[in-house]
């Protein structure tokens, strides 16, 4: 990976953090900065309401701190340095089975450690990315995540049975642009099929000195 593909990946995340942090922490607090203003309100009028605003509030920087440890998270994995690739899925899948405990999530990944550490990060963001976007859009009942150390290349296909999407329409909206970055900047290919029995995201990432411009995704799968 050159210097050019480096500095690529990190306006992409930063792009990525930016839009995150505005889309929730920022709203939150705005919300909080309300709620705390009705508190001082109903402690000069009804004091039983200001303890229950209050609690309401208390709640609210429970969810900001969890938010923020997220967004820290993301910033650098350490997980990934501290306790290794398998632990890192484990834990997201933990994640995701929070926000939708009902979802069926199979992982069928590779080792990746050979690879340099910003190969690692890269990819498991990829991937991270394509589980939230499913698990906040999706309606999915199934999510399977599927990555192959190939010779020379690293295959990621994610797949679900949700209600699918409009790809002009949406890619925007749901976030999709940050994979399409990431792997642009990793000189791979990315390839998206949606209808409304689901979605499939196959991606195709070039290493070592092997890459190709003229590789398509043809064979992601």
């Amino acid at each position: 990976m050159n210097k050019k593909d480096i500095l690529l990946l990190q306006e992409t995340e930063r792009k990525r953090i930016a839009e995150a942090l505005h889309d929730t922490t920022v709203q939150d607090m705005v919300h909080l900065s309300q709620q705390l203003e009705l508190v001082l309100l109903y402690l000069e009028q009804d004091v039983i309401q200001a303890r229950l605003e209050a609690i309401t509030a208390r709640h609210q920087i429970k969810n900001i701190i969890s938010e923020m440890r997220d967004a820290i998270y993301d910033l650098r994995p350490l997980i990934l340095d501290e306790l290794g690739w398998n632990t890192a899925w484990e834990r997201l899948r933990n994640k995701l089975l929070k926000i939708k405990p009902d979802l069926n999530i199979s992982f069928d990944i590779d080792k990746i450690d050979p690879f340099d550490g910003l190969m690692a990060i890269s990819v498991y963001r990829i991937v991270c990315e394509g589980c939230q976007n499913i698990v906040k859009h999706s309606n999915a009942k199934m999510m399977k995540v599927i990555i192959k150390n190939a010779t020379s290349y690293i295959k990621i296909k994610i797949c679900d049975d949700g209600v699918g999407f409009v790809q002009k329409a949406t890619i925007n909206h749901f976030g999709l642009h940050f994979m399409h970055e990431r792997v642009a900047a990793l000189s791979g290919k990315i390839k998206i099929d949606s209808n409304v029995s689901g979605t499939v995201i196959q991606i195709k990432i070039p290493v070592g000195e092997r890459k190709k411009k003229n590789d398509s995704c043809n064979d992601c799968g």
